[in-house]
């Protein structure tokens, strides 16, 4: 459950979110309310109810105001009371409705926006919290562009209706009801024309729906994978320039031009919707005239009250003009909620709520594990290991033998499709990830860091270190010679991604990372593999250190750190292990590791000349 902030007043994510992420609530597709209300907390959540109850008020005073009219006319045409009320008595009448409907509009205006400003809040509490909680396979390379798009314009749009869409059309619908309950009271025609109305704008209000849905439908998949290329154009800039393709990626262009046209083909569906709500606005208007056309010609009506009549006739088809163009905005955002609710009702890895035991602390199991990240394409089969704890364990395999995804299946990025991964002696499943995670730092080959200073992206890996434990876990990462060399020190900005630092450097604060975290298990995936002799004499002076407490699998082909490990596990390019002893013992014996031994062997005596 998330804690947010709304108006400086502690407030609670609503909690039938998580049950919906699972699929509980299938009728939150339908409503949008619920929908809404998933991703608010209770404070914002009563503001947009209150401002949508104000509103309502407001509606009812501006019908009641509205209505008022007729009597009024016939008052001002008699010179006798109407209703009880002579003129003077109906003009102080409609001057409270007209006070008490601005003061209500006010009112419903301020509170519904305070309440969509909360909404806004509450609802990056609520993806976040979601999207911490979601497998790693839900996310694909095009999460980041939908994600971003979805958290930005689209929720700024969503922002819109709750403020502004949901009272307008609470208002305009209640005053719509008190003039059709006094239309029955003032002449039981109009009242019954009204009547006959109403399933004729339900209908027409569906289909219009319909229409703007299918529009919607038609240019979203095309908006998204724009989206997903403009963030991939920018972060890929060196790799496009390298290829001559800087400012020419046919994939962008074509994304463009796919926008274009789905664009205009969405453009006449929902063309098509409001020209709906345009039609039924005009038939009324015309029944509504030519009714009280008919009443003055047979006398039923004074030509005062007659002209009053028809007044408030078209005052009333305005009022459903305006159902009907609001009811299409929401319609609008609704596609946009379908954005949110993917990422809402995505089914979180399953987990236990209370920490589990942990019967042999530090060691790390692999039993009989088969895994695939694509059905039919499996990765690892029948893979069995055992790394007792402070030990080491070096993972060696050709190039898609998995052994990453042991890493990543370790940590739980990703369940298992059959066997047990097991960590501190207990299945990975039965543990909370909080606690799971507590017990493993990660340092990969691509190391991502954050736009913060040096000093913030080590003390990541442990929030309560004080100044000394930081520079101590610097020091020895070899991250200290690097703030020395800085003009602003420990508060270097590193940039997006750790951009402004080296990729050596990098792994050198990923490293700091762990010996900050002092986890009892460390993974290092490639950790050196692609460093020159300064970068790589400081990672591995750290990974002696780590060893001294931690237990380490390390995935490598440097051959210093492979026969330092106390064992060596060889993945074949089947997926399954297919040597496992110390390093002595297999490179004595014919197979894989003793080839690939003597491969690299060779290989590390090449010279450029």
């Amino acid at each position: 459950m998330t804690e947010t902030m709304n108006s400086a007043t502690p407030t609670t994510v609503n909690p039938t979110a998580v049950g919906a992420r699972a699929g509980e609530h299938p009728d939150v597709s339908r409503s949008l309310m619920a929908r809404y209300h998933r991703l608010m907390g209770p404070v914002a959540w009563r503001q947009v109810i209150g401002g949508i109850g104000i509103g309502v008020l407001s509606g009812i005073f501006s019908g009641l105001a509205l209505l008022f009219l007729l009597p009024a006319s016939v008052a001002l045409a008699t010179g006798r009371n109407s209703w009880g009320l002579g003129f003077g008595g109906w003009l102080i009448v409609l001057a409270v409705l007209a006070v008490a409907a601005a003061v209500g509009d006010y009112f419903s205006q301020r509170i519904g926006m305070t309440g969509a400003l909360g909404f806004q809040h509450d609802v990056h509490y609520a993806i976040g919290d979601q999207v911490a909680r979601v497998p790693l396979s839900w996310f694909t390379a095009d999460s980041a562009g939908v994600m971003s798009r979805a958290v930005s314009r689209e929720m700024m749009s969503l922002s819109e209706s709750a403020a502004h869409f949901l009272n307008s059309l609470s208002t305009t619908v209640a005053g719509c009801v008190v003039i059709w309950l006094g239309s029955w009271v003032w002449d039981w025609r109009l009242g019954l024309l009204l009547t006959c109305s109403a399933p004729l704008l339900a209908v027409f209000l569906r289909v219009s729906r319909r229409l703007i849905d299918r529009g919607k439908a038609v240019s979203e998949p095309a908006e998204r994978e724009l989206a997903a290329r403009i963030v991939e154009f920018a972060r890929c800039q060196g790799a496009l320039r390298s290829c001559h393709a800087g400012t020419d990626y046919r994939q962008l262009a074509d994304a463009f031009d796919v926008v274009a046209r789905t664009s205009r083909r969405g453009l006449w569906w929902e063309t098509a919707g409001n020209l709906v709500n345009g039609v039924l606005v005009q038939i009324i208007i015309v029944a509504m005239i030519t009714l009280s056309a008919a009443l003055a010609v047979s006398g039923a009506l004074e030509p005062l009250q007659a002209v009053v009549t028809i007044g408030i006739c078209l005052r009333f088809t305005t009022m459903l003009d305006a159902i009907g163009t609001t009811t299409a905005g929401i319609e609008e955002r609704r596609q946009m909620m379908n954005h949110l609710d993917a990422v809402m009702d995505v089914p979180p890895l399953p987990e236990p709520d209370a920490a589990a035991g942990e019967s042999e602390p530090g060691a790390v199991e692999l039993d009989d594990v088969h895994f695939a990240y694509r059905a039919g394409t499996p990765v690892l089969r029948g893979v069995n290991m055992h790394v007792p704890a402070h030990s080491m364990c070096a993972i060696v395999g050709p190039s898609g033998s998995g052994k990453t995804t042991i890493a990543r299946l370790v940590a739980r990025f990703w369940d298992v499709d059959a066997g047990t991964v097991r960590v501190g002696g207990t299945d990975v499943r039965d543990m909370p990830v909080s606690q799971l995670m507590g017990q493993i730092s990660m340092v990969f080959q691509d190391v991502y860091l954050f736009d913060d200073t040096l000093e913030a992206n080590i003390r990541i890996g442990n929030l309560g270190a004080d100044a000394a434990r930081v520079r101590w876990a610097a020091d020895l990462a070899g991250v200290t010679e690097i703030v020395d060399r800085l003009p602003d020190g420990w508060d270097t900005r590193v940039g997006e991604g750790g951009q402004a630092l080296s990729g050596g450097e990098r792994q050198r604060v990923s490293i700091a990372r762990a010996l900050l975290k002092q986890a009892p298990i460390v993974l290092l995936d490639e950790a050196t593999s692609a460093l020159d002799a300064e970068n790589e004499a400081h990672i591995v002076s750290a990974m002696q250190e780590l060893r001294r407490n931690s237990t380490l699998i390390v995935i490598a082909h440097k051959l210093e750190t492979i026969a330092a490990a106390d064992q060596v596990v060889v993945l074949g390019a089947d997926g399954r292990v297919a040597q496992h002893g110390t390093h002595a013992d297999l490179v004595d014996a014919p197979g894989p590791y003793q080839d690939f031994w003597n491969y690299r062997s060779r290989a590390a005596g090449w010279r450029l000349v």
